[in-house]
């Protein structure tokens, strides 16, 4: 159930007694700018810590465990060509609570939204300092993390590395340190007056209920965000390369490919389908064949993001099967292209694919995902019926004609001296 609160703010209500908790996520969402990312991902730091009438995260989380231990986090990340801050709380639901829990959650996230902890027209300065160094200290540590720094060296070539789409969606150690008070406070009004909201709120609740509480967080009308969500990055002439030295246990190979297939309708099923074939699942030809047959990597795998056009495949290898490896994923793909699969196999993709569907109907996240992306992507269907006749449908030629639309874009290498 979707309701107009306001221009720009809308409202979802999925009533379900399937969990014994409510789950409340309210998302901000603005046009890709790089600018803007590391003030927005700092702001939700300082918004998740303190308040005016929890002015300290001892206090705030006080508040949380009075709700009977519920969770509150905020965070960032992108939506096609959309930034999005997301802040998430899940309660006991009423029934079990016995108290009035649904809307003290409310008055705690009108708390966080709208009474931060400002004095004098500016965010408190020993907080903002701590918080900066804090994530610029976090982001630093991610470099040890070799897998995920390939990944977004991978986006980061497939996209420009300083466009919306090859920027982290959380921003950089050197932008967080230079984020002021007055850049801080410029991203919280942002947020409060011109930022799309989306409200998701699934549990054993009533729609007019919820209705009323969320009209307590005083949401102002704002415009209706014009730049389209899906993301189209043209097709490039040639493959883009880039290799990086490093000392590393495995060597990195990351490649990214643009797929072509639409977000919606039966070639949106069968480009799932054959990315499910190719790499993205346990029956998968890179598991089963590089990985396994031909034991020439530690991990393989595919990875789709159908609003970006976007697939990418990464791998942990030795350095001196770089060129084996890229080759026999490429002999993978092509594989997929001219229909090398039985049809059991095809059969038994389609059904990994619909029990995978099918658990994670058991997650309220997962359930507010779909709610989220009913309001955002044309032509989604969140419901399992649909989804099952979707995939049901994809036969062989259409397996094949995704595939074809499969085109490799960049190539990321990251090795070296590989550490005993």
């Amino acid at each position: 159930m979707s309701i107009a609160l306001a221009s720009g703010v809308h409202l979802s209500v999925l009533p379900t007694t399937q969990f014994k908790t409510v789950r409340i996520e309210l998302h901000f969402l603005a046009p890709l700018d790089v600018s803007t990312f590391s003030a927005r991902t700092l702001l939700t730091s300082m918004l998740e810590t303190s308040t005016a009438a929890y002015p300290t995260q001892i206090a705030l989380s006080a508040e949380l465990e009075r709700l009977f231990g519920a969770s509150f986090g905020i965070g960032v990340a992108k939506e096609g060509q959309w930034h999005r801050v997301t802040a998430t709380l899940t309660l006991v639901n009423d029934q079990f609570s016995g108290e009035g829990t649904l809307a003290a959650g409310f008055a705690l996230l009108n708390e966080v939204l709208n009474h931060p902890l400002i004095t004098a027209g500016q965010f408190d300065q020993a907080v903002l300092a701590r918080e900066r160094e804090n994530l610029a200290l976090y982001l630093e540590s991610m470099a040890e993390d070799r897998q995920l720094q390939a990944s977004l060296a991978t986006q980061a070539l497939y996209f420009g590395g300083d466009s919306g789409q090859g920027v982290p969606s959380f921003g950089t150690p050197e932008g967080a340190r230079a984020v002021d008070n007055a850049a801080l406070l410029a991203a919280y009004q942002q947020l409060l007056t011109r930022d799309q909201i989306e409200l998701v709120v699934l549990g054993d609740v009533a729609p007019a209920q919820v209705e009323a509480l969320a009209s307590t967080l005083a949401l102002a009308p704002r415009p209706e965000l014009s730049v389209p969500f899906v993301v189209d990055t043209p097709l490039r002439d040639t493959v883009q390369a880039q290799t990086e030295q490093a000392p590393v246990n495995q060597a990195k190979l990351n490649l990214a490919y643009h797929v072509a297939a639409p977000t919606s309708g039966t070639a949106f099923y069968a480009a799932m389908v054959a990315e499910e074939l190719f790499g993205g699942s346990p029956l998968s030809f890179l598991l089963t064949n590089v990985r396994e047959k031909a034991s020439l990597a530690y991990y393989a795998s595919s990875s789709l993001d159908p609003y970006r056009h976007f697939m990418m495949v990464q791998t942990g290898i030795d350095t001196a099967d770089r060129e084996r490896v890229e080759a026999l994923i490429a002999t993978q793909l092509t594989a997929v292209q001219h229909g090398d699969f039985s049809d059991d196999l095809l059969a038994n993709i389609k059904a990994g694919l619909l029990s995978a569907r099918l658990a994670a109907y058991d997650t309220p996240r997962f359930l507010a995902r779909q709610a989220l992306l009913d309001r955002l992507a044309s032509g989604h269907h969140s419901d399992f019926v649909a989804f099952k006749a979707g995939i049901a449908a994809v036969d062989r030629a259409q397996v094949q004609e995704a595939a074809a639309g499969m085109t490799l874009q960049s190539r990321y290498f990251m090795g070296g001296e590989e550490l005993s």
